[in-house]
């Protein structure tokens, strides 16, 4: 991922912060069912993101700033994100299955000072945050169908903070949505998917403002394609990989080629 934006907070009178970011995800998600149609789920997450970080002047010509400065520099973070428990039902209707989740994610995730805060005062801050630092409802539903050799599957999901943090801080909605398409190849262990996702993000908020050069909300629409290679009783495996076909972004925000993913299921 790629953020640029400008400073006139410290150093020359305008620095152009150009930033690259590696995001790496590990997902873990277990499930126990209570009795047909009702079922727990817990999704945890950790994260790893490095950063990479060169300034420009006003004129576009680099500049060296060894120890970067108070608002980024080239570190690789670690840590546990929110995770979520989850109750599951789910039904079946003719042809149709359906699914509805519904629950919370957990504040277990590192949160941050507040960084606008810090930089007016001239102080070094972090802006990457693992988690949100509020138990945020969580509701879903999916629903699917089988056409012959041809499967399709929609789903969607909202996670709304409801308050701030003990920063101040309250993370902006999330909204996701996808609709995907799955066939069999020659009757084997292999499937194909291709499918759409949208996702939707609102501005978050430090103390009830929005902040000009914070996460000021975005929407993607991106195209995903799967690979599935089933391995007998021992699961499936998957390799995903999504595009973002359009994007529409406020304020200083990040741009990325791909989503690239890798999954075992059992």
């Amino acid at each position: 991922m790629h953020n640029e934006h400008t400073s006139t907070e410290d150093g020359p009178p305008l620095v152009w912060h150009v930033q690259d970011i590696r995001v790496a995800d590990v997902v873990g998600v277990a499930e126990y069912g209570l009795k047909p149609g009702l079922g727990l789920n817990l999704t945890a997450f950790y994260r790893q993101v490095t950063t990479r970080i060169h300034f420009l002047d006003a004129v576009r010509e680099p500049i060296d700033l060894p120890e970067g400065d108070i608002h980024h520099r080239n570190e690789t973070l670690n840590g546990v994100g929110d995770p979520w428990a989850l109750v599951v039902g789910s039904r079946a209707f003719g042809h149709w299955s359906t699914a509805v989740r519904a629950g919370v994610s957990i504040p277990l995730g590192r949160t941050e000072e507040n960084p606008f805060e810090l930089g007016r005062h001239g102080l070094p801050h972090e802006h990457i945050q693992f988690g949100t630092g509020t138990w945020n409802p969580i509701l879903g539903l999916s629903v699917g169908r089988h056409f012959g050799h041809i499967s399709l599957f929609g789903s969607a999901l909202a996670r709304v903070p409801l308050y701030a943090n003990t920063h101040g801080y309250r993370a902006g909605d999330r909204f996701d949505a996808s609709v995907v398409a799955e066939r069999r190849l020659g009757g084997g262990p292999w499937r194909l998917q291709a499918g759409l996702d949208l996702a939707h993000e609102r501005a978050e908020r430090w103390n009830g403002v929005i902040e000009e050069e914070g996460n000021l909300g975005r929407t993607d629409l991106l195209v995903s394609g799967t690979l599935v290679r089933q391995v007998g009783a021992a699961g499936a495996f998957s390799l995903q990989v999504k595009v973002p076909l359009v994007t529409d972004a406020h304020g200083a925000q990040v741009d990325y080629p791909a989503i690239i993913g890798v999954a075992w299921s059992r």
